[in-house]
Parts: structure tokens; C-alpha cells; sequence
């Protein structure tokens, strides 16, 4: 028999399928959670509307909001990967060391030395905080950046994600902050790229695509009260 850590290597998400690990899956942003343990939130009677919600575990568990992420997921299509593109190299034009090689070595070292690149950008959404963070994690997944990390605060929360490397920058972070503020919130973006100088406008165009698409519904259904407590 395996032991509790073995289990939870060997976990499947329940919402989207895939074999992963960690605290969430790296397809669809959806918390992994052991096998016969329940979240507490589970057991106590929901006051508020899903798009009212600033948990993001709470609006990543809806299933309606989880089946739209799902969606995207499945429809998302890979774009060339820096990777991939060295590899390419590596075949037209031989140098007797691989491409990849020289990269999986210069990236470290020059991060090491404080070489990195990225933008930031702010805006206010006019839409409740749980839908904006329901809008961001579809933008996520229709994107392919994997959610990573997740800092919960009471009005709102942090999703740090894997930025995937392309043909103009190697694989990097992009954060997004949301917080609530009045009848709506506030969104903040941003790219981090270690290791590289220049990213040739891979940040600004990932920056203008997610606020962008966190502008539309994305498919997502109506806001439904919830039950009231008794």
C-alpha cells in the first residue's frame, strides 16, 4: 500500500481529469484536494451569490464556473514554445551544442545576476469580485497558463500562474491581484521574465489579452442566489 504522499501524487482533478499534483491542477486552476476530505466551507450554509465571492477556492469549486473553465481548457491550443523552436535549431543550423542546452544554463545565471524583464498594468472592472476572478481563471485557461499559486485575503486574492515561454521569451510568472472595491474591483497584472532583457512585447501583448477577455463573460452563467442560512 502507498503512503498518504504517494496518494496525493497520483491524484486526478475531478473537475477537468488530468493526472496532477500539488494544490492545483495545471490545466483548469481547480484545488486538488485528497480523497475523502471535505472542505469546511462545504458544511456551512452559503449566504452570498457565487459572483459576490471573494474565495477564490469557493468560485474555482462552483460547478457551473469549474465546467466553463473546463471548457476553455479543452479548447486552448499551444503556440510555438521557445523550447520547441531550439529544437528546430538545433536541426537547421547545427553548432555542435545544443540550443536548449546553452538556454536551460544562460537563463539561471543571468537571473542571478538581477537580468529580468516584465510590465504591470491596473484597471477597474465594474463587475463583482467573484466574477472577475471566475473571468480571470477562464482567461487562464483559454491562455494555458497554469495556475500555480494562490494568497487568499478577505476581499480578494493573488493567482500567481506559469507564464508559458514562446518564440519571443522563455517561460516566466504572470500574477494577477484582484481586490474588491465598492460595487466592483480592482485588477492588477503583472509578467516577470527572469533571466532575459528584452521579451519583444510578449508582456504587453499577454497584459492586453487578459484584461481584454476579463472585459466579456466568457461563457459564464447568470449569478444565482444562494441559499440562505437558516
Amino acid at each position: 500500500m502507498g503512503t498518504d504522499e504517494e496518494g496525493m501524487r497520483r491524484m486526478y482533478c475531478s473537475n477537468c481529469g488530468v493526472k496532477a499534483g500539488g494544490n492545483f491542477c495545471f490545466q483548469c486552476g481547480y484545488r486538488l484536494q485528497h480523497e475523502g476530505v471535505v472542505a469546511f466551507e462545504d458544511l456551512v450554509p452559503a449566504v452570498l451569490s457565487w459572483e459576490d465571492d471573494a474565495d477564490y477556492e469557493r468560485i474555482a469549486k462552483h460547478p457551473e464556473v469549474r465546467t466553463v473553465i473546463a471548457s476553455h481548457a479543452a479548447q486552448a491550443r499551444p503556440g510555438l514554445s521557445a523550447e520547441a523552436l531550439m529544437e528546430i535549431a538545433d536541426k537547421v543550423v547545427p553548432i555542435g551544442i545544443s540550443y536548449s542546452a546553452v538556454a536551460a544554463v544562460a537563463q539561471p545565471m543571468w537571473a542571478s545576476l538581477g537580468v529580468r524583464t516584465g510590465k504591470q498594468r491596473s484597471a477597474v472592472m465594474t463587475v463583482p469580485i467573484g466574477r472577475a476572478i471566475a473571468r480571470v481563471l477562464c482567461s487562464l485557461a483559454k491562455n494555458q497558463q497554469a495556475v500555480q499559486r494562490v494568497e487568499q485575503e478577505a476581499d480578494g486574492c493573488t493567482i500567481q500562474a506559469e507564464l508559458p515561454s514562446s518564440i519571443w521569451a522563455m517561460k516566466g510568472v504572470l500574477t494577477v491581484k484582484l481586490m474588491r472595491q465598492d460595487n466592483g474591483c480592482v485588477i492588477t497584472v503583472a509578467t516577470d521574465i527572469p533571466g532575459q532583457a528584452f521579451d519583444w512585447g510578449m508582456s504587453q501583448r499577454c497584459l492586453d489579452t487578459l484584461l481584454l477577455e476579463v472585459q466579456e463573460d466568457l461563457g459564464l452563467p447568470p449569478a444565482e442566489p444562494r441559499s440562505q442560512a437558516a
